[in-house]
């Protein structure tokens, strides 16, 4: 038999083949190990630009220093749901440490105006009518202006008695007179004390606090709760003698009603042109909530002292609170018109305080509007057609800028020549650095920055974006406090204390923090 060569032939190039076959899983086994992407640091998102900002500074009235204070804000008498902190928290109280407070709107929430009610240590308790208009064009600024009780022209006083089964056993009776600021309360024995939702007391003693003033001075309007008048009103009341009564048994509970009508009585100033048995209309607010009330009963006229000047007024409660007897006058009609010339009004405004023995408030007057009080809001303000009173105007440090010599008109047009110090503005550069790689960065936009001198209000500064604030109006040389509360990516900084010297030269600040890291991507080819 006889061998095919070609098949031989045949056979031998498909082992070949085959053996090639097995020998390349081999080839691929020598490769080297794919080549891992390099990480990458990636820094936060710069944060989105806070809401606008009502800021609050509390102060006292004279030294216009900051005062630790506590602030409770109601609508129409209600615990307000739409006041919230920068965190969107809903807060109906604010207890501030050192008076310099700010919050924002809820989203969503209509509210025009809100009542503070604010107390503090060694202060008169007094409630703010805090417009809320121009809260949707930016930041809104406000100072509280707070009386002391050694102010000149206010008269307080305590008294404590002992209480059994709610019932007084013995006539209290509390006192105060210094000058024209004259108070006396008195409850008769075998008065049932109550709370106010009328139930006895359960406080074996209690205390009785009497505040007044010399409606005389402008420390009677000084003290007067705002909110006594009504937007757009014909006629404007104004205050001819007030006093704040206030008892708590030894528990804190607050005593509202009584079960038999007590008496208070206050001075009303001669030079107010009362005559004995004259009435007058008596109006209470609640200091809880800073409601006022129209009284059923009238605060009488009586006699004359005339060692003091004043006309001794009564009148009988079943409740208490503070209480004012006012006179009313047809309303201004023209609205209140500040006309400067001199200095320029600061890009932030001024601060305008108005006092007589009739009004007292402070507003701030804008840049390039020389409205203060517009048209609607005049007997809101207490502003009636022949109101007079003094003007002060000054910066948030409370450097004067202009201040009237004597009493001027508030109806329509008063002329100021104001006279600033010199001031420069400075920017500050927030930046956030990540840890892990000092080249990546990002602007550190979205904070709440706030600068102040030590002790005086505070202002919020302006985000320009980026990480960058505008610190307006520093007095050159001086050393600022800042305080930054850092937001959304980059909250878990928290807030940050700087100090700034206003040379002219701007700031910078860099905080470290921690990055995430992602994988990064060379790309890749491949074919069959």
């Amino acid at each position: 038999m006889f061998t095919n060569k070609k098949s031989l032939l045949a056979l031998s190039v498909a082992s070949a083949i085959a053996l090639s076959g097995c020998f390349s899983d081999k080839k691929d086994a020598d490769a080297p190990p794919p080549v891992e992407p390099p990480a990458v640091i990636v820094p936060p998102a710069a944060p989105v630009a806070l809401a606008p900002v009502a800021n609050v500074n509390v102060i006292d009235a004279e030294s216009t220093d900051l005062v630790a204070a506590n602030i409770s804000f109601f609508e129409n008498g209600i615990a307000s749901t739409n006041i919230v902190d920068i965190d969107g928290n809903v807060t109906a109280t604010i207890e501030s440490v050192d008076g310099s407070l700010t919050f924002q709107l809820k989203s969503g929430a209509s509210v025009s105006e809100i009542t503070a009610v604010v107390t503090a240590d060694t202060y008169i308790t007094k409630s703010y009518v805090i417009e809320l208009e121009d809260l949707s064009e930016g930041n809104l600024d406000v100072q509280l202006k707070l009386i002391s009780k050694d102010t000149a022209g206010v008269a307080t006083a305590e008294v404590t008695e002992t209480v059994a089964n709610g019932t007084t056993p013995n006539e209290i009776t509390g006192s105060v007179a210094e000058g024209q600021a004259v108070a006396n309360v008195t409850v008769a024995a075998g008065t049932i004390l109550q709370d106010a939702d009328g139930n006895a007391i359960s406080g074996d003693s209690v205390t009785l606090s009497i505040v007044t003033a010399d409606t005389s001075t402008s420390s009677g309007a000084a003290i007067t709760p705002e909110g006594l008048n009504t937007t757009e009103s014909a006629t404007t009341l104004t205050p001819v003698g007030v006093v704040s009564v206030v008892m708590l048994d030894n528990n804190g509970v607050k005593i509202k009603k009584f079960s038999q009508p007590i008496t208070i009585e206050m001075a009303i100033p001669e030079d107010k042109g009362f005559t004995t048995g004259e009435e007058l209309t008596l109006l209470s607010q609640n200091e809880d909530t800073g409601v006022w009330t129209t009284e059923s009963e009238k605060l009488v006229v009586g006699n004359l002292v005339a060692a003091e000047n004043y006309y001794n007024a009564s009148f009988a409660t079943d409740h208490l609170t503070t209480f004012a007897g006012v006179t009313s006058s047809p309303s201004c009609t023209s609205a209140m018109r500040i006309l400067t010339s001199g200095d320029a009004i600061p890009v932030d405004g001024l601060y305008v305080d108005v006092s007589s023995a009739s009004v007292s408030f402070s507003n701030k007057l804008k840049a390039n509007d020389p409205v203060f009080v517009k048209q609607n809001k005049l007997s809101k303000r207490g502003i009636a057609a022949d109101t007079t009173a003094n003007l002060t105007i000054t910066d948030s440090n409370g450097t004067v800028w202009f201040k009237t010599t004597s009493e001027v008109d508030l109806c329509g047009d008063i002329n100021a020549t104001l006279a600033g110090p010199t001031v420069i503005n400075e920017t500050l550069s927030l930046v956030a650095q990540c840890s892990n790689d000092t080249s990546s960065t990002v602007g550190a936009s979205g904070a709440l920055v706030k600068y102040s001198l030590a002790g005086k209000s505070k202002k919020v500064a302006t985000d320009e974006g980026e990480g960058a604030y505008a610190l307006s109006n520093l007095l050159e040389d001086s050393t600022y406090n800042v305080s930054v509360t850092y937001k959304g990516s980059l909250a878990s900084l928290g807030t940050k204390a700087y100090t700034i010297t206003a040379d002219g030269t701007d700031e910078a600040q860099t905080e470290s923090i921690v990055c995430d890291t992602a994988t990064g991507s060379t790309g890749s080819t491949g074919g069959s």
